[in-house]
């Protein structure tokens, strides 16, 4: 199975690509230039979050697959359902939440980054030539 070994860079990859949506999206409506403080120090915080989630709701599709099954096929089967899901609970959240923008950032940045590591997951690393 080839997800384990994607896992520890995948973690990565999300811990940039949460910060970058996140901060943008924060950053949209203009620039408060006291918050740039905050950018590094928070990196810490979403990688704890982005790791949770990501060992908690989509590791174990991969883990609980049986052996016989591929990165893909574990990808065709259960992304599509995962992400009607993921949407729904985060539409859910940002609704409940009366449209609050940092609820919406959070959990634009949750659905877009969870999606994204469904493929970084899934994706075979490239055969090198001896």
């Amino acid at each position: 199975m080839n997800s384990s070994k994607n896992l520890g860079a995948t973690l990565c990859k999300a811990t940039l690509l949460a910060t970058t949506i996140f901060w943008i999206l924060v950053y949209s409506e203009g620039v408060n230039t006291n918050a740039f403080v905050f950018i590094f120090p928070s990196m810490f915080l979403i990688f704890i979050v982005c790791s949770i989630t990501i060992l908690v709701t989509i590791t174990p599709f991969f883990w609980l697959a049986k052996e016989d099954k591929t990165d893909k096929e574990i990808f065709k089967k259960y992304f599509p359902y995962y992400s009607i899901i993921a949407f729904a609970i985060a539409m859910y959240f940002i609704i409940s939440g009366n449209f609050d923008k940092f609820t919406c950032v959070f959990f634009t940045t949750a659905f877009f980054t969870l999606m994204q590591s469904w493929i970084w997951i899934c994706k075979p690393k490239p055969i090198k030539d001896k």
